[in-house]
């Protein structure tokens, strides 16, 4: 059966051999991190050639940062798709911050943050990868979204951009401290004291008393 795009178009032979490489290139850095993961390993996994690698990507580092940076594109295209009705912020707010602890909150993503932080000085454009199509990409998007928020007169939204950093610091700040050592347990997204978490992170983002900003605890 051939390889097939989202869209369900078939991808040529080169394009399924580049997306393979990707995939497993994808795959070994989540178990093992940058400097661990070798070349032999990603054509040991999804075939091609050393030469296919370095027409393509340019060497290893090349490959992963592409890896990283089409991986962390779908992460933030996924994450975005929340924010495309403004009818009612508050709903989508609460929906984009459970679904991005939800994301974020588990052991792999807390591997692979873990090795942003350990190997980062050493792979800069990986880290480049990572933030311009990740998080970077997520905050101008959020931006967007709460300046149409307040123009339209749905919140009184003072600084957007400010506004969208904060809710983003918010809700990756536990996760940054337990990627440093793993000395704090994981939130659970369905909890309680979650969802009264993400109340007040919406509440404040959009300059609204607590009891009108977001809907009701499940307690």
């Amino acid at each position: 059966m051939p390889c097939r795009t989202g869209d369900g178009k078939a991808l040529s032979r080169g394009e399924a051999r580049r997306r393979a490489l990707v995939d497993a290139a994808w795959t070994l850095f989540k178990e093992r991190g940058i400097e661990a993961t070798t070349l032999d390993e990603i054509i040991s996994r999804a075939g091609g050639s050393r030469t296919t690698i370095y027409s393509a990507f340019g060497d290893k580092d090349g490959l992963i940062e592409t890896a990283v940076g089409e991986s962390c594109s779908a992460f933030a295209e996924r994450m975005m798709e929340m924010l495309d009705d403004s009818s009612d912020p508050a709903a989508a707010l609460t929906s984009l911050a459970t679904d991005l602890v939800t994301h974020i909150w588990t052991p792999e993503a807390m591997r692979i943050f873990g090795s942003f932080l350990t190997e980062g000085d050493r792979f800069p454009q990986v880290i480049d990868a990572f933030m311009n199509n990740g998080p970077i990409r997520l905050e101008r998007r959020l931006t967007a979204f709460l300046t149409a928020v307040r123009d339209s007169g749905r919140a009184p939204v003072a600084d957007p951009a400010y506004a969208a950093k904060m809710f983003l610091d918010a809700l990756h700040g536990d996760w940054l401290i337990g990627c440093l050592g793993g000395a704090r347990t994981a939130r659970d997204p369905a909890s309680a004291e979650t969802a009264r978490w993400i109340r007040h992170v919406v509440a404040h983002t959009l300059d609204r008393p607590l009891d009108t900003a977001s809907p009701p605890s499940p307690d």
